[in-house]
């Protein structure tokens, strides 16, 4: 424990806080497509949290719901990426939507809040790669083959000890996978299958990132990280962004010590270089879902036990604190919230 008065400790939260957090995963472009007939929710909705929180920058994942595939999933994807720019536009003082680290650096030396189109899971391609092209001038960045489901890539990892398909990427995935390598898009290893994660590996030779995800140890699902795959994305350079809604199948073990355990359990596999955020906030969007939507996502899913005091941006200087806490030198936790994100960003955009 500290000895520090709690003076002391939260002059040091801000200090740490001062060049903003990086959180590489959050579901805002589909938040805003949903509020999209009340424009101005960046602002209304999320300027205060990300304010709060010491934002700096954010990895924005396009991601289509079920109910819209196949048939609308191209358009919904554009329509969110639409919705953002838009947004943004109305609130250029305080955002902008950055396409290269240089983008990036400009955005965080005006004070604004750097952000990065990512996706999670391919639907809006459908099977035609070219379509990729079309994302990445738009600003597309990162992309994540899959979400808990098959597609005409892949197939994500379930949220159970085992029983994901055996099998790894198709045709098209791999060509997707060697197109985002040429463009310069950063692939992201969340949520694919074991063996999608594999071939992944054998078929890039730039770092690999985990966006948003939790160490097996602590919880068993395919959906989480082991310890090989952590090492590997560790050997590439990479970073492990970890999540803030499957750290525990029990409720009392929802904790922020318990996020931190899975912090220090990444560090002590691969070095302090290999951790970051990707907390993945949504309980905002189970609470706007209707009961009987949240029981069918939990029967396919799993019940999510999201952190009391670890739920939204305004919550990440009780991160911060916790770090101090378990004393992490001030050196190690601006790596955690920012510098490792940035070092990859850096080399790769």
């Amino acid at each position: 424990m500290s000895s520090h008065s709690p003076n002391d400790i939260e002059a040091r939260v801000a200090r740490l806080h001062r060049d903003g957090i990086v959180d590489l995963h959050f579901d805002l472009p589909m938040d805003l497509y949903e509020k999209r007939n009340r424009p101005g929710a960046l602002v209304s909705h999320y300027l205060a949290e990300f304010e709060e929180g010491d934002v700096g920058a954010m990895g924005a994942a396009i991601y289509v719901e079920d109910r819209y595939l196949p048939e609308t999933g191209l358009r919904v994807a554009l329509d969110q990426v639409a919705r953002l720019y838009a947004e943004v536009e109305a609130a250029q003082d305080r955002f902008a939507i950055c396409k290269t680290f240089r983008e990036l650096e400009q955005a965080r030396a005006a004070n604004k809040i750097a952000i990065l189109i990512t996706m999670e899971g391919v639907e809006p391609l459908g099977d035609d790669v070219d379509l990729l092209r079309a994302f990445y001038e738009l600003g597309l960045r990162s992309v994540g083959l899959t979400h808990a489901r098959r597609n005409a890539a892949a197939s994500g990892a379930i949220f159970k000890s085992s029983g994901s398909p055996r099998d790894g990427l198709t045709a098209f995935g791999r060509d997707v996978v060697r197109e985002c390598e040429r463009l310069g898009i950063i692939i992201d290893l969340a949520h694919i299958n074991p063996k999608g994660f594999e071939e992944i590996v054998d078929l890039t030779s730039k770092p690999l990132i985990v966006s948003h995800a939790n160490v097996r140890k602590f919880y068993d699902i395919e959906r989480n990280v082991s310890d090989e795959q952590i090492k590997i994305v560790g050997q590439r350079g990479g970073v492990v962004g970890v999540n803030a809604i499957l750290v525990s199948p029990k409720k009392e073990k929802s904790t922020v010590d318990h996020y931190v355990d899975h912090i220090e359990h990444i560090v002590d596999l691969i070095g302090i270089e290999g951790v970051g955020i990707g907390f993945d906030f949504c309980e905002y969007l189970f609470q706007q879902l209707p009961a009987q939507v949240v029981k069918e996502l939990e029967a396919k899913l799993t019940l999510p036990n999201f952190i009391p005091d670890l739920t939204n941006h305004r919550h990440a200087r009780n991160l911060t604190r916790k770090l101090i806490e378990r004393g992490f030198s001030d050196a190690d936790i601006e790596k955690i919230l920012r510098g490792n994100w940035l070092r990859v960003l850096r080399e790769l955009l």
